[in-house]
């Protein structure tokens, strides 16, 4: 009888634990911290406006602020793009990047959108060629390379601003590689030989302010191995000076999704109802 008694008393307490858990809200995992509602309210508020946001770039071909993308055919979704959903900027939150692709070069975007009080904001605009760190850092490649710089891709770098919440343009950086003018006597003759410590014929040019309103060479036709008005550094002090830029850090690797209708659909927007016009003939 006693053993049955305290059988009872056993179902009794383990139902009341059970119910103080269930009112209470079951306490997280070891190692897991446990998520405001709050916080969990403005994630799935994020989630929702960058579906809506990636639906109507591949279904319309418009983005947020209703421009128009270039698409290869307004005769249905704009396949071949990507985006990802990923903290790019270091402020803790996700941000929308979006890599339109399937356009003519001159059509091609990479875009980075954040999600502030309801609203999508846009953060960068650049080439689709795109490198993050975590220090905020960012690096576009630009969209040609049809100068002096031959086996060197020019880009330029950016740095996010908490402050303003967008991206600034920190500075561009182009290249003299000497295989590309060695036909020119004159240009081979005027490659800045002493600052390419390294000989490997290539020097670089770290561009900032108005650099773009200079002519390309000295208008007196003083070739002394300034290109823009800029002296021309090696590599390993182009490296320094973008490490100083990047705090040494690696580039994040992103979880770069096709954009297609399966991968928008799973941030929860739904899919709006979107008719195309037919095929001509």
């Amino acid at each position: 009888m006693k053993h049955f008694i305290w059988m009872l008393c056993g179902i009794f307490v383990s139902g009341l634990l059970l119910g103080t858990l269930s009112a209470c809200g079951a306490a997280p995992a070891p190692g897991e911290t446990e998520v405001p509602a709050e916080a969990s309210a403005k994630d799935t508020d994020r989630r929702l406006a960058y579906g809506k946001a990636l639906w109507d770039m591949y279904l319309r071909g418009v983005l947020p602020d209703g421009t128009e993308l270039e698409r290869a055919t307004d005769l249905g979704p704009a396949e071949g793009n990507q985006f990802a959903v990923e903290d790019v900027n270091g402020d803790g939150d996700k941000e929308l990047i979006v890599y339109w692709t399937n356009a003519c070069t001159a059509g091609m975007q990479g875009l980075v959108y954040g999600f502030d009080g309801g609203a999508l904001r846009l953060e960068l605009s650049a080439f689709p060629d795109l490198t993050f760190y975590g220090s905020g850092t960012a690096r576009a490649g630009w969209s040609h390379n049809q100068g002096w710089a031959g086996r060197f891709w020019p880009f330029s770098l950016y740095q996010y601003s908490p402050e303003g919440g967008v991206y600034e343009q920190i500075c561009d950086v182009d290249a003299w590689d000497l295989s590309v003018t060695a036909e020119d006597e004159t240009l081979a003759a005027a490659f800045p030989r002493e600052a390419d410590t390294d000989g490997d014929g290539l020097v670089y040019y770290i561009l900032t302010g108005d650099w773009y309103q200079a002519s390309r060479v000295p208008l007196d036709g003083n070739l002394s191995g300034q290109l823009w008005g800029t002296d021309p550094v090696d590599g390993a002090a182009l490296e320094e000076w973008l490490n100083t830029r990047t705090e040494g850090e690696e580039p994040l690797a992103l979880s770069v999704q096709e954009l297609n209708e399966e991968n928008i659909a799973a941030l929860g927007y739904p899919r709006p109802e979107v008719s195309y016009p037919e095929p001509a003939g």
